[in-house]
């Protein structure tokens, strides 16, 4: 009886030397995907970040945000690696939280690098070490594939649209996710081992301000691995490096004009940038300032 081949058939239980080096670039998407405190994907943005060996990854906090109680909470994270000129190339982790430390000689490589060097203000002061379970291999991204997702995105979108009224992405939302040409990455939970795991979605598109869409042109296994009403998370940012995480229901995926696309629910807006990094939908409620301590 032959079994259906997964994706992570070909991943190993750690880094090749091609792999250690492509971590070692410092101009390029390096994300950290870990589990919220829902079960949820979440999905943050951290560039001091790299392999230490073959079978460890360290990176660097400087601005407190949530993904580093996450990591603590739930110690199963991944890591994903995508270089900044072409070609494309990317790479996909599966980790476990070892430790932290506060001192050492990578708070001093992170903070003397050319990216931190010069930065008065605020200094990478925390280590996080992720031991490797599983690694891809380095991958090539097909930018033709990339051109015929956002081709189908015009040509369908449209016909996909939830027909709520409500406006859960903003302005900056809206255009982030509309943007044909804005990186988008997609986490979703490995439903065999509990990990998340990122890869590129560039031809995700928002259909409305309360659903997003996507067709099968890259990652095609990926995607189908992701089941029918689970929770996944979809990082996007513009050119201006703005950035913002939708989170939601993967619902499936429907035919539309003969195309089929996955559909996404958006239950959650985070806010990925300073100064305050958090959920702005839905709108957390403030209780007004109590004045009046007077006992009845």
């Amino acid at each position: 009886m032959s079994t259906k081949k997964k994706f992570t058939d070909e991943w190993k239980k750690e880094l090749s030397k091609e792999a250690y080096d492509f971590t070692q670039n410092l101009t390029m998407v390096k994300l950290v995907s870990t589990i919220d405190s829902k079960g949820w994907p979440h999905v943050t943005f951290i560039s001091n970040n790299k392999a230490k060996s073959l079978s460890q990854i360290v990176w660097g906090e400087f601005m407190h945000g949530k993904s580093k109680r996450y990591i603590q909470d739930n110690p199963k994270h991944g890591y994903f690696y995508m270089s900044g000129e072409k070609p494309l190339k990317m790479l996909q982790i599966k980790a476990n939280f070892s430790h932290i430390l506060k001192a050492g000689e990578d708070l001093d490589e992170f903070n003397n690098s050319p990216m931190m060097r010069y930065n008065n203000t605020m200094n990478v002061w925390r280590a996080f070490y992720g031991n490797i379970v599983s690694v891809s291999p380095v991958q090539k991204i097909t930018i033709g594939k990339i051109i015929k997702g956002i081709i189908f995105n015009i040509w369908v979108k449209g016909a996909a649209k939830s027909g709520m009224t409500e406006e859960r992405l903003d302005h900056f939302g809206k255009e982030i996710f509309t943007g044909a040409m804005n990186p988008k990455f997609l986490a979703f939970i490995d439903p065999d081992d509990g990990y998340p795991i990122v890869l590129p979605c560039f031809q995700a598109n928002a259909t409305d301000y309360t659903r997003l869409v996507f067709p099968r042109t890259m990652f095609k296994e990926q995607l189908e691995c992701i089941p029918e009403n689970s929770k996944v998370a979809v990082y996007g940012l513009n050119s201006e490096l703005i950035a913002q995480m939708v989170k939601g229901t993967f619902l499936g995926y429907k035919k539309y004009r003969g195309v089929a696309l996955g559909l996404i629910n958006i239950e959650e807006v985070y806010n990925c940038d300073p100064p305050l990094p958090g959920v702005i939908y839905p709108e957390i409620e403030v209780l007004p300032e109590i004045t009046d301590f007077e006992m009845p």
